[in-house]
């Protein structure tokens, strides 16, 4: 065999090696579990003021920490991954915040005040600022 052939083989094979490594330690991490965690404390209101105001700072404060949300349910709908979705009222009628939970929550309401628990992943220009992993803490 020629020696550029044996040098091939063995950057694919190193490289096979390496791609098996990242995906088994992407995929066996365990996932963050937000109702064991200590949330940042806010209003619905607030934290969207924040993002509204000064994303880069917002997203210092706040992105990919827990957030403990208090505030009024605008709408209850179901994604297609099944899962609970609840976008909150602020005080501009085009935005919401939205929240989806990690398990069902059971029956909750349009109007109803709630406290919400879950990991801030950022906020969409023009459209809401977006809580994912959540669970009903009241």
């Amino acid at each position: 065999m020629k020696k550029w052939l044996k040098i091939v083989l063995i950057i694919v094979a190193v490289g096979v090696v390496a791609a098996g490594g990242l995906i088994a330690y992407v995929y066996l991490k365990p996932h963050r579990d937000v109702s064991k965690e200590q949330g940042v404390q806010l209003s619905a209101q607030k934290i969207f003021d924040a993002f509204k105001t000064n994303e880069a700072d917002a997203n210092t404060k706040y992105l990919d920490k827990a957030i403990e949300m208090t505030g009024e349910v605008s709408d209850v709908t179901t994604n297609q991954d099944g899962n609970v979705v609840v976008n909150f009222k602020t005080n501009d009628p085009l935005f919401v915040i939205n929240c989806t939970f990690k398990t069902n929550p059971g029956q909750l309401k349009p109007g109803q005040t709630i406290t919400f628990k879950g990991i801030c992943t950022g906020y969409i220009p023009d459209a809401n600022v977006v809580i994912n992993e959540g669970v009903l803490v009241k």
